[in-house]
């Protein structure tokens, strides 16, 4: 299996503040990754120089074999749910995605098709002419997604997905997060939701202070840290913490 991320001695500071400190990762092909850490450890800064937001102080980010910067293909291949989710509040649902879907010049005779199915997929069919303005939190965030997978991106990047859903929103965006990996779309998951991320993780990296601390599997990471007999949530706490 081939990486579809690889991130070597990824570095960047604040002034003073080292938020991302020597970081490495391989996310391969496939993988459903949850990239877990409190608040100030580095996750959202990583995700940004992932996503080309932001350019590392030191190291190389690699997406499919293509540095960042080479924006051009990095594009085409990779959606992006950011935690600050910017939307055009006068348009409609459908005019949203349509506006994408020109963004990323989807040719005009297969864009009707694009937005009918990504509509049906994140289950805003009904409110397709309804304004974004007019939309429920949990609403919002299935329509990010289908923003993200306009492309068809083989590679999907989300910052907190479901943080704010009720259990019934939280369960949609679950399903179909799980139903794009099943079809083969790489997921880097960043979320405080550590039961979501046991769920539906295959393999997890939490981080602190803008360093890795441990990766693996659930399983792995238990022995890892000699904490057989513990969860996610306190094996992450115990890290954390010291």
């Amino acid at each position: 299996m081939s990486s579809i991320i690889s991130i070597k001695n990824l570095s960047k500071s604040y002034g003073t503040q080292k938020a991302v400190d020597g970081l490495n990762l391989e996310i391969q092909r496939g993988e459903f990754y949850g990239f877990l850490g409190p608040n100030g450890a580095g996750k959202t800064t990583t995700i940004r120089m992932i996503t080309g937001i932001l350019q590392p102080d030191e190291g190389e980010i690699l997406v499919d074999g293509y540095a960042v910067h080479e924006k051009e293909y990095v594009a085409k291949i990779i959606g992006v749910v950011p935690e600050g989710r910017g939307f055009y509040e006068w348009m409609t649902a459908e005019e949203y995605l349509y506006f994408f879907a020109n963004l990323y010049s989807v040719s005009k005779n297969n864009q009707t098709s694009l937005v009918d199915s990504l509509l049906t997929e994140v289950d805003l069919t009904k409110r397709r002419h309804s304004k974004i303005g007019t939309y429920s939190r949990g609403m919002r965030q299935r329509l990010g997604l289908a923003r993200a997978l306009i492309n068809r991106p083989q590679l999907l990047v989300l910052d907190e997905p479901t943080l704010g859903l009720d259990p019934q929103g939280q369960e949609s965006v679950q399903k179909l997060l799980r139903k794009l990996n099943s079809e083969g779309v790489t997921i880097f998951l960043s979320s405080h939701l550590l039961d979501e991320v046991s769920r539906l993780c295959t393999r997890i990296g939490i981080l602190n202070n803008g360093r890795l601390l441990v990766e693996g599997t659930e399983k792995e990471i238990r022995e890892k840290t000699n904490l057989k007999d513990k969860n996610l949530t306190e094996i992450f706490l115990h890290l954390t913490r010291t």
